[in-house]
């Protein structure tokens, strides 16, 4: 690890999340734009002004170039050489770092160039499962502290994690196995108060009793590895209101473009959502707990706390947090606390320091994590953007072009009952309130609707068809296939791509069927400006002619032994 203030950096990180996780209020006063840029650009300079070779060289460059410094300037140059030379025969040798050092390393090379540096990124990852503990923690190297079978550092853990996920995007395989073991790691190690500890394990030689108390900085780091294992094995799903607490930024409830990663994993999961889930809205708990907590350890190592708490800002995606702007106080606090010459000290030693500040300052998660993408399908529309609407979107309607209040709660089942009833002005309230129950409240309730779904799926109205295919895809259930592949010829093209994609989350394959799952994109579709109408029609007809044929073929590889008494196969086989 990268010695003594690495390791216990962390434990600082959590406890400003903590104190802006819960409850609106008055905004805060955005931080000088201006002045953050003068901090970042002094920082930069004095990252520049020091030797970057040894073990915090990679942290500082790479702190330089999350900021948006020059990769090609001679001492990032410098620094780049002397990583490579812990790669020596296609092995990976860290100096003295071990699992911090490698994870750093594998950052800051992806960060240069990610496929110049695949071979040493592949390399690295080697040395990093090599030195997974059995339980799927990492720990100290036998060399420095004595390993017993249960042994887990939630801070190193949390470096591994990142580093793999580096690695991940740039499509080294990681088994899925790994990232498994890893979750269910801190999924037990939790602490019963929803917190998450330095040292989570009973052991025969001495520890320090507070490495197995709930921490801010650890909460912090068990949360972030978990979000982005969630990540990782289950794309940029929907996340639970008690993880991430809604904010005037999300708009009205939508039908979800479902968007493949770079880096997310394709094969099958075994390891559920909803234990990932319930392990962080634990450890949101526990912030919430201890907002506004100042501790020792937290004065101590205030750019990690910052630099830790930005990454599980963006991750959650959450821009505001209760009465509070968490970049807007960091940025305070940093600019505040900025030498003359640039940098940022404390016990992470200066050039740590400042590369955490500079992480922080220029958000340095966001050029890994994109916004979410998501398209409005309601019936009525919301106005470009969200512009003209209120603050609470979380509660409106439209109607015949007017914002009204939209209030419509209830199981899954009493919502599909209401939908099969509604009046057409009415059906758009019921689409949100399913939308919002099974995004994020009680998916379960999906299971023994799928008969009910199929019949909606044939309704006379869009917005009822298309509500009835969104729900069919998350439903779990093979046997709702053929309504969707059904859905792949309706005449709405809307309902179309619906249907595609319900059918990529259905089978979790991402990538579809192998031909474009969106038939809305003209790009994929390789339509050109200046195609004609009837050219148009001929490449969509195409389109769903084959990706009918397709889906069919996936349906009848992994449809139940009690449907395979038809004569579908017979029939397409031509027998």
């Amino acid at each position: 690890m990268l010695s003594f203030s690495w390791r216990s950096a962390l434990h600082a990180a959590f406890m400003v999340w903590a104190t802006v996780l819960i409850s609106r209020g008055n905004p805060c006063i955005a931080a000088d734009k201006v002045k953050i840029q003068e901090a970042i650009r002094k920082a930069q300079g004095y990252v520049l002004r020091q030797r970057l070779g040894g073990p915090y060289g990679a942290i500082a460059a790479l702190g330089y170039l999350k900021s948006g410094g020059d990769k090609n300037s001679p001492a990032i140059q410098e620094v780049t050489q002397d990583v490579l030379k812990r790669f020596q025969g296609g092995t990976y040798l860290p100096i003295q770092h071990h699992t911090y050092e490698a994870s750093v390393d594998m950052m800051l090379l992806e960060a240069l160039d990610e496929k110049l540096y695949r071979p040493q990124i592949e390399a690295a990852v080697t040395y990093l499962l090599s030195i997974q503990q059995p339980n799927g923690s990492w720990y100290y190297p036998n060399n420095i502290h004595r390993i017993e079978p249960e042994c887990g550092d939630t801070s190193i853990t949390q470096y591994a994690v990142m580093g793999l996920w580096a690695a991940a995007r740039v499509d080294v395989e990681i088994p899925v196995e790994v990232w498994e073991k890893i979750a269910r790691w801190h999924i037990a190690s939790q602490r019963d108060d929803g917190g998450f500890c330095y040292h989570p394990f009973d052991s025969e030689f001495k520890i320090d009793p507070e490495s197995k108390m709930s921490v801010g900085t650890m909460t912090i780091a068990g949360s972030s590895s978990l979000l982005i294992i969630r990540r990782i094995l289950f794309g940029d799903a929907s996340q639970d209101p008690e993880i991430r607490p809604s904010d005037t930024k999300r708009r009205f409830g939508v039908l979800e473009r479902f968007v493949e990663e770079k880096g997310m994993v394709k094969r099958e999961v075994t390891l559920r959502q909803a234990a990932i889930d319930n392990a962080l809205k634990g450890s949101v708990r526990w912030m919430i707990a201890h907002y506004g907590e100042k501790t020792h350890r937290s004065q101590r190592w205030f750019t990690y706390k910052l630099y830790s708490m930005e990454r599980v800002g963006a991750l959650m995606d959450v821009v505001d947090l209760g009465d509070h702007d968490w970049y807007d106080d960091g940025a305070d606090e940093l600019l505040t606390r900025q030498s003359s010459d640039g940098s940022w000290t404390d016990e992470c030693t200066s050039l740590a320091s400042t590369a955490m500040g500079l992480m922080f300052l220029s958000k340095a998660t966001t050029t890994i994590v994109k916004p979410k993408l998501k398209v409005n399908l309601m019936g009525g529309g919301l106005q470009a953007g969200g512009r003209g609407l209120p603050d609470n979107l979380d509660a409106v309607q439209i109607k015949d072009g007017a914002v009204s209040s939209r209030k419509m709660v209830g199981a899954v089942d009493n919502l599909l009952i209401e939908l099969e009833r509604s009046s057409d002005a009415k059906v758009q309230d019921v689409q949100a309130a399913v939308v919002d129950t099974v995004q994020l409240d009680r998916p379960e309730d999906l299971i023994g609707q799928v008969e009910r779904l199929r019949k909606l799926a044939e309704d006379s109205r869009a917005e009822v068809r298309r509500t009835a295919l969104w729900a069919l895809g998350r439903s779990g259930d093979v046997s709702a296939a053929p309504s969707l592949i059904r859905g792949l010829s309706d005449a709405d093209l809307s309902i179309v791509r619906e249907a595609s994609l319900a059918l990529c989350i259905l089978s979790r394959r991402p990538e579809g069927c192998g031909k474009t799952v969106d038939p809305t994109d003209d790009s994929q579709l390789g339509i050109k400006d200046g195609t004609s109408d009837e050219e148009r029609k001929s490449i969509l007809e195409a389109w769903q002619k084959e990706s009918t044929k397709r889906w069919l073929d996936w349906y009848q590889r992994n449809r139940s032994y009690e449907a395979r008494d038809d004569r579908t196969t017979l029939t397409r086989s031509g027998k």
